[in-house]
């Protein structure tokens, strides 16, 4: 594979179209083979090749490892339009594909290790520390079990959030990045009902050696002196870290969202009350919540795009993204999953009897919005906080090491 120099790589509109249209192309196939999705547990392989070739999970890596560096704007919107076909395939080519932006965060070495001998080398990640990482040489030993690890039967490597004990300097989370051979798959740890299509099992780690540069400190995210800007030092590897994992979990919402309202428009076209009477579409029972949820859709998808134009724009532009931003940002994100999953719940209730077939498309959006509506990063009364002190003037809360949140 040629691998371009980082001034040889077209990132502008043509490039962003192409990814588009690439996407675009694939749809027709994901929406078909949804269902089969769903059962299967985890996305087809098949169409994890077909996103790997439309570049879905080099859209954000580095231009040195053979990524794209799409604008996220772009990326999101890419997002939006898988998961309106297939929430499940939507939400692993969001969290998979996001990985190699952090990923880039980490020491040049640790990149290297990744995509060196693969460009096209992928990760799952699950950053709640449930396992345990103590300082060992000049590295760490990790052990124990991490769940929700999404797409994870399509990665040689994983992501895992671990809390290292104070030594001294004070205890501190951090991301460690661990290959495939060691770590296993719990393949029984997945029977779900919403996002069953995501493979989201627990990974295990019974006890390994991770060193140093395959970390990354959560304290250098708040410094602003990730290992990486080494090497990748543009303006886009700036950008919020905190929100852009935000944004990577509300993307496939909205896109869940409009795929929901596809099928239901497509249901109520033309459909007949089982009493008799007119169309349903000529009922006003149905032009309310339809409108609304048309409404609500469009208006967090435009957010997203406004959002990640403007945050890219100001640090290209060498300003400041302002907190009171940052936490309209993480509050907008969290919003986007409570409206558009009331707005499918709304449909739900006026679509007829077919809506409790579990094979049928709208049920399925709609389990699969219950499962991302709760995701930790869908947590309205904590962004809502955040967003109305900022408005109010109350001081931003301290850092906390131990903590993944850095705004």
């Amino acid at each position: 594979m040629d691998l371009a120099p980082v001034n040889q790589r077209n990132t502008g509109q043509a490039a962003r179209d192409s990814f588009l249209s690439g996407i675009a192309d694939l749809l027709p196939t994901i929406r078909a083979r949804s269902a089969e999705t769903e059962q299967l547990g985890r996305v087809p392989e098949d169409i994890i090749r077909r996103l790997t070739d439309a570049d879905v999970f080099r859209a954000v890596q580095p231009r040195q490892w053979g990524g794209l560096e799409l604008d996220l704007a772009s990326f999101y919107k890419g997002v939006i339009q898988i998961a309106s076909a297939c929430g499940s395939t939507g939400w692993v080519a969001s969290v998979v594909g996001i990985h190699p932006w952090q990923i880039a965060l980490f020491a040049n070495e640790a990149q290297r290790e990744v995509w060196a001998d693969d460009p096209d080398a992928r990760a799952s990640s699950s950053y709640a520390p449930t396992g345990s990482a103590r300082r060992e040489g000049d590295g760490f030993h990790l052990s124990g079990r991490w769940h929700f690890s999404s797409g994870v039967d399509h990665c040689g490597w994983v992501l895992l959030g671990a809390v290292v004990p104070d030594d001294g300097s004070g205890a501190e989370f951090r991301s460690f990045l661990v290959p495939r051979r060691d770590f296993t798959i719990d393949h029984d740890s997945w029977r779900v009902t919403g996002l069953a299509g995501t493979g989201s099992k627990d990974v295990v780690v019974p006890g390994a050696f991770v060193p140093e540069h395959r970390t990354h400190r959560i304290v250098d995210v708040f410094r602003g002196t990730d290992p990486g800007f080494a090497v990748n030092d543009r303006p886009y590897y700036r950008l919020p870290w905190r929100l852009v994992f935000a944004t990577t979990i509300a993307a496939p919402a909205i896109g869940a969202a409009a795929g929901a309202l596809d099928a239901f428009v497509e249901q109520n076209r033309s459909r007949i009350p089982g009493y008799g009477g007119p169309p349903v579409a000529q009922n006003p029972a149905l032009h309310r919540p339809l409108a609304r949820a048309f409404a609500e859709v469009e208006a967090a998808r435009t957010r997203v795009g406004a959002t990640w134009t403007d945050f890219l724009a100001r640090l290209e532009a060498c300003q400041p993204i302002p907190y009171e931003r940052r936490a309209q940002c993480l509050y907008e994100a969290a919003h986007a999953h409570m409206s558009c999953t009331t707005a499918v719940y709304e449909l739900m209730g006026v679509n007829g009897g077919r809506t409790m077939a579990t094979d049928g498309a709208l049920q399925r959006f709609f389990r699969d919005l219950l499962a991302m509506r709760n995701h930790p990063a869908a947590n309205l009364e904590f962004g809502a906080t955040l967003y109305a002190q900022a408005k109010l003037g109350v001081e931003p809360p301290p850092f906390v090491p131990t903590q993944r949140f850095v705004l």
